[in-house]
């Protein structure tokens, strides 16, 4: 989306794209772009021969620099796959660095161009700084997310979007619908979204231009001074548009018999969490950056986060598996983020209990409503430390915290001997750790909250945004290293992906 914005908005600037780079730099860039799709396109039996086809292009007189770039790619690919990594990882780390590199080489370059008394000069100074900031904050949080996907021990044997177990009965569909969702909608949503969002870059990019080489001599001229912040607004209703377009389209499982065991996240919250989390921030620049960030808010500029919290979390769990939740019986239309499946309200508890046994992760979101409670006090009577996480919301009060510590541990105390966890050290129930905070934060999640192996809490707080490209997958990730890393060694002593 960048680079098409790029070169629209700057013909209609009057700026070639060959002025704005070196035309080696360019050819180098290319290059290097044929070499990461070769990687990506081409089957691994005939990867090899790319090396020949080099050769032959080399006698043919093509550029020795766009071979340069080739041969880089490769290179890098080459030197990240001996040390284990993955192609996705190399991606990640490419567009992390390499990218923003190139990116303040554009700008830099288009705002070094002689003037010459262009009057599209101005124009190049208010399109290289957004461009390269949308750019960079758009490749960094994304790299990110590639390298982290493929980063665990999680990743063999390879597990599909969604492993589904096949039914014999052919009469029950896997997949069902909510009677307010319809994935033909959601489509022409999707589709919508994307000429409302480059409409909305022309519009901000063209009042801009105007205002910087227009003098104001009448109100008309005036009403060019609102096409910036008219296109920002739009801008900011068009993600919404591809939020809404996900929601239509997301996915609904009928029967819990469907999700394969062990290659799934079980995520377990408030229903109250869901309307929350799926609220779209509407500011540009996160609130109090380096104080008190706005995390689901996203990217400053033009470009800022379309994916809710929930669907940030579904990120930061993918290396363990697809996240699922149950939704609210009322609901007639699935939030984004999550799998989701439907109970009926009066028997819900044995299917979440045989959910929770064949979960390859259980993470629940702390909440004192009756139900997650109940939930909380359930996970830890049947599963093992290593396969909880508890994720603490910032909002979440001193005294409400210690409701439910009080009320898990009065549950768990209460069990009979024979219901007890084998893994309880002396039979002695596990405990919350104490109130982490001095006060609420303002965070969608302020730390994560994991078990070793003898039951004892662990507390990882989840770090401050400090940086305009942040958002709360980037937060997570942070917090979620050490519950992984148990995670991972508990399977590798076990073999088992589950239970």
């Amino acid at each position: 989306m960048i680079t098409c914005d790029c070169s629209v908005i700057a013909g209609a600037g009057g700026i070639e794209l060959t002025e704005a780079i070196p035309a080696p730099l360019l050819w180098y860039f290319l290059g290097f772009l044929t070499a990461c799709a070769s990687e990506f396109i081409l089957p691994r039996i005939v990867r090899f021969w790319r090396y020949a086809a080099i050769f032959i292009l080399a006698f043919q007189g093509i550029s020795p620099v766009y071979l340069s770039g080739i041969l880089l790619g490769l290179s890098l690919f080459v030197a990240f796959g001996a040390q284990g990594r993955t192609r996705r990882q190399t991606i990640g780390v490419l567009l992390q660095t390499l990218v923003p590199v190139l990116l303040v080489a554009m700008a830099y370059r288009s705002l070094t161009l002689p003037d010459n008394d262009d009057p599209a000069g101005p124009w190049a100074v208010a399109l290289a700084i957004p461009l390269a900031t949308a750019g960079i904050f758009w490749a960094i949080p994304y790299g990110k997310k590639q390298y982290w996907h493929d980063l665990w021990a999680f990743r063999s044997p390879h597990i599909p979007f969604l492993d589904l177990s096949r039914d014999g009965n052919r009469n029950v569909p896997f997949m069902a619908a909510l009677p307010g969702q319809h994935a033909l909608l959601g489509l022409g949503l999707w589709l919508v979204g994307w000429p409302c969002t480059l409409g909305a870059l022309g519009m901000s990019f063209w009042g801009i231009h105007h205002v910087l080489t227009t003098p104001i001599k009448s109100s008309t001229d005036g009403l060019f001074v609102l096409l910036a912040p008219m296109g920002v607004a739009i801008f900011d209703r068009s993600r919404k548009l591809f939020l809404l377009g996900r929601r239509h389209m997301g996915m609904v499982v009928s029967e819990k018999k469907f999700f394969r065991p062990g290659t799934y996240v079980l995520y377990l919250r408030s229903f109250e969490d869901d309307k929350q989390r799926a609220v779209l921030k509407d500011q540009i620049w996160p609130r109090g950056v380096g104080h008190n960030p706005d995390p689901a808010g996203g990217t400053i500029f033009l470009v800022t986060s379309s994916r809710d919290e929930e669907e940030h979390i579904a990120d930061a769990m993918r290396p363990v598996g697809q996240l699922i939740a149950i939704g609210a019986p009322e609901e007639v239309l699935p939030f984004a983020g999550a799998v989701r499946m439907y109970l009926p309200k009066e028997s819900w508890k044995q299917p979440v209990r045989e959910l929770m046994e064949h979960s390859r992760l259980v993470t629940l979101s702390l909440g004192s409503s009756a139900g997650t409670v109940w939930e909380l006090s359930e996970a830890m009577r049947i599963l093992p430390p290593q396969r909880l996480l508890l994720m603490m919301p910032g909002a979440t009060s001193k005294e409400e915290y210690g409701k439910i510590r009080e009320e898990v541990g009065t549950a768990l105390r209460a069990l009979p001997d024979s219901d007890m966890n084998k893994t309880w050290r002396g039979k002695v129930p596990p405990t919350l750790p104490d109130y982490p905070h001095e006060k609420p934060e303002n965070s969608p999640v302020s730390g994560l909250i994991h078990f070793s192996a003898d039951w004892q809490p662990v507390f990882t707080p989840t770090p401050p945004l400090r940086r305009p490209w942040g958002n709360l997958f980037m937060q997570l990730i942070r917090g979620l290293r050490p519950a992984f890393d148990q995670l991972a060694s508990y399977e590798d002593r076990t073999g088992r992906r589950f239970g």
